[in-house]
């Protein structure tokens, strides 16, 4: 079951994997300040899925994923429990799970995307170019879409998107021609501008498929002077990361002039935790941790073109674009580029599912990268 070959271990990748959780800690505890049970529990989480991703990391893969629909199965099966048994935290989203043994909620979601991921690196790979034909490729999307549509109506938005950013990405590494990213990127467009326009001329309180808050999030981002309380907290986010300067005000710092300890960042430790770096350690500290992210994003893509199977390669670069896009999304909401999402930072915000679930995931790329024969 398990493979000891360690010639090729990504030792660099894992050690970046670790860097960017141990600083999380760091900045969780500034954030929380003496909530000890808090830092604890995620030091614990940390170090169960450190050791899950090394497991993971030296499985025979190619038993493992010998029964690639039993993924697609799984990912159904949680969010389904999800929406039968599922807790609804705030503005009445089923997203999370609650075990009552450890008094824990898990996000199923999460776990999704590398579900997802594995059982579309197998049945992209079944396909070949054969993914071509307009049924196939329907075959493909459509087996998407059950997750897909499962994780957009809990609503989760956000997770959805992150979901679907990470199949474009598959698709892109895949056999699939050039000319249906074509046609679909002229549908992103479309549906890009019927959400402009619809906020320009007041129509997106019609659209059905969003829900409220959705909907004033996306207002207050086009229409600035439109404000909830998300756009608020994305100005205090630019504020905190501006007044680090470029060295920051020190990490677990007593100024009275901090917007971390004036308490007007909500979810300091989660959502907006960049804004605490930005704070703390400055643009230069920032740009490192943003560094750390690229190095690790480029191995995934790296390790993925190294690889004759395509199953192994799309596994790979599934797993880059989504630590890609994620980054990307918290830091773009944090920095106000983007409007505000609810995405935790990989490896760094606080968070149990997020944490376990990416950790998971490079644990796959790891295995991959041992099994490359130089």
């Amino acid at each position: 079951m398990f493979d000891f070959n360690l010639k090729n271990y990504g030792y660099f990748e894992l050690i970046v994997c670790i860097l960017l959780n141990v600083a999380g800690l760091v900045f969780i505890q500034s954030s929380v300040k003496n909530e000890v049970n808090t830092l604890i529990s995620q030091l614990l989480i940390s170090i169960g899925s450190l050791i899950i991703c090394i497991g993971i990391s030296l499985l025979n893969l190619k038993r493992f994923m010998s029964r690639p629909n039993m993924f697609l199965i799984a990912a159904i099966a949680i969010l389904f429990i999800g929406y039968v048994f599922g807790t609804a935290y705030g503005r009445n989203s089923r997203r999370w799970i609650s075990i009552p043994i450890v008094n824990y909620a898990i996000q199923p979601s999460e776990f999704v995307k590398l579900l997802t991921i594995l059982f579309l690196s197998k049945y992209i790979e079944k396909k070949d170019f054969f993914i071509n034909k307009f049924g196939e490729l329907i075959k493909v999307i459509g087996l998407f879409s059950i997750p897909f549509l499962l994780i957009f109506f809990q609503p989760n938005l956000s997770s959805s998107l992150i979901l679907f950013f990470i199949f474009i990405a598959m698709l892109f590494a895949s056999k699939l021609k050039l000319r249906w990213f074509v046609g679909g990127g002229f549908i992103i467009l479309s549906l890009y501008l019927i959400i402009f326009f619809s906020v320009k001329y007041g129509f997106i309180y019609n659209l059905p498929v969003l829900r409220d808050y959705q909907k004033n999030r996306i207002v207050s981002f086009f229409e600035p002077q439109e404000k909830d309380e998300t756009r608020y907290q994305q100005e205090n986010s630019i504020i905190a990361i501006g007044s680090g300067k470029l060295i920051g005000k020190g990490i677990n710092n007593d100024s009275t002039q901090s917007v971390k300890n004036g308490n007007w960042l909500a979810e300091a430790q989660n959502d907006f935790i960049f804004a605490v770096v930005g704070e703390e350690i400055g643009f230069l500290g920032s740009t490192l941790i943003i560094l750390l992210y690229l190095f690790l994003i480029i191995s995934c893509f790296s390790i993925a073109g190294k690889q004759r199977e395509q199953y192994k390669k799309l596994i790979c670069v599934g797993v880059g674009a989504w630590v890609g896009i994620q980054t990307f999304i918290n830091i773009g909401v944090a920095t106000n580029l983007i409007p505000n999402t609810g995405i935790p930072l990989p490896f760094f915000s606080q968070g149990g599912s997020s944490l376990l679930s990416i950790y998971m995931a490079m644990g796959f790329v790891l295995n991959i990268k041992r099994e490359v024969r130089i």
